[in-house]
């Protein structure tokens, strides 16, 4: 069996154009075909790196992964381009195997992946009360765990602390009327929901070591599942320094790529709780070897999902196959295209998603739906 082309298929995601969904396609000369996603999230070029890594495999046995997987790497194959690419390399392996990926990793360590609602509030006004609504809502419907992002959903004065991070500004300092918002919001919701729905907040690198330490002591008595991206993720000693200090879980790793990028963020205990992303990290293989690596350090993993469906399928696999998976990311409230885009949609019960049985990764491209909602 031999590759014969592979393809990058954007589409359009929420907030278009600023998140889109990128599906890989390679085929074979045996007429298996693989699905990937690589995440286009704070980076450029992502369908020009797809295609330039796929020529470099052109010929090649889509069964030799690893070392494709290796060979790509040790060339600068930009990381997301690569980990769709690798996500499809397994679709074809399961394909050929007759079984889902997660068998080929090992098996299933677990039945169904717990989920957390993340972007629950989409479409809430700024206020603890529609929040608390919205939460209530999440949990009504089978969810046990939520995500908070900082900027989406409180006032404007707390929302520029993300603008300023993103450039506007330059400040990453939060004020004692910033803090006091931000503990309104989470008491409102945790006083609502009660003690045995998990809250999670995001808060995408916006703060200052000061500012981070302050808002994650007022928030501790609220028993946060974690505190994620609190400040931006290139100094861990500032953030094992962080971690060291505050009792709520600190959670980053989103922006992270393959295990030697994690290694230091475990031998410095800059965090308790990892969320490398499938799409984005290395791929399926690679995300095994992180979540192995973490596990020495008795360390969970909540992997990150932000974008289109077949990073969500990939992601299933991953979190079936490593015994030390936590949670995995939900978006709620996405495009109201995404469950078109596969032959299947990948639903959620009970706050849980059930394993893929079909081989490989369990869902195909509708492609007249990707077709139709195809970014240009």
């Amino acid at each position: 069996m031999k590759i014969t082309h592979v393809r990058a298929i954007p589409v359009k995601g929420r907030h278009w154009p600023r998140f889109p969904m990128v599906f890989v396609e390679v085929g074979t000369d045996e007429g298996v075909v693989g699905i990937g996603e690589a995440l286009a999230f704070q980076t450029t070029g992502v369908v020009q790196s797809v295609e330039t890594v796929g020529e470099w495999l052109l010929g090649e046995n889509p069964l030799q992964i690893e070392r494709l997987w290796e060979r790509c790497f040790r060339r600068g194959a930009e990381l997301s381009a690569l980990s769709g690419i690798e996500i499809a390399l397994w679709d074809i392996a399961g394909q050929v195997a007759g079984m889902p990926i997660y068998q080929l990793l090992g098996g299933a360590c677990h039945d169904r992946i717990r989920v957390y609602a993340d972007g629950f509030f989409r479409g809430a006004t700024p206020t603890p009360e529609s929040y608390r609504e919205k939460a209530a809502a999440a949990v009504a419907q089978g969810f046990t765990a939520l995500k908070l992002d900082v900027d989406d959903f409180l006032t404007p004065g707390v929302r520029k602390v993300l603008i300023r991070c993103h450039g506007d500004a330059l400040g990453r300092g939060i004020t004692n009327a910033e803090v006091r918002r931000v503990e309104e919001s989470v008491a409102a919701i945790r006083e609502h929901l009660g003690p045995e729905v998990d809250l999670a907040l995001d808060c995408h690198w916006a703060f200052d070591l000061p500012g981070a330490l302050r808002l994650g002591r007022a928030l501790e008595p609220y028993h946060l599942m974690w505190f994620e991206d609190p400040i931006p993720s290139g100094n861990l000693a500032a953030l094992a320094r962080l971690a060291s200090e505050l009792s709520v879980p600190i959670c980053i790793g989103e922006a992270l790529c393959t295990r030697f990028q994690f290694r230091e963020v475990f031998e410095r205990g800059a965090a308790s709780i990892i969320m490398p992303d499938v799409a984005r990290a290395g791929g399926i293989l690679e995300m095994k070897k992180i979540a192995a690596m973490a596990d020495t350090y008795y360390i969970p993993v909540a992997p990150h999902d932000m974008v289109g469906p077949i990073a969500t399928a990939a992601s299933l696999h991953v979190c079936a196959s490593i015994p030390n998976f936590l949670i995995l990311e939900h978006q709620m409230n996405d495009v109201p295209w995404r469950d078109e885009l596969t032959d299947e949609p990948l639903v959620v019960r009970d706050g849980q998603m059930e394993l893929p049985t079909r081989p490989g990764l369990g869902v195909r491209l509708n492609y007249a739906a990707v077709e139709k909602y195809r970014a240009e």
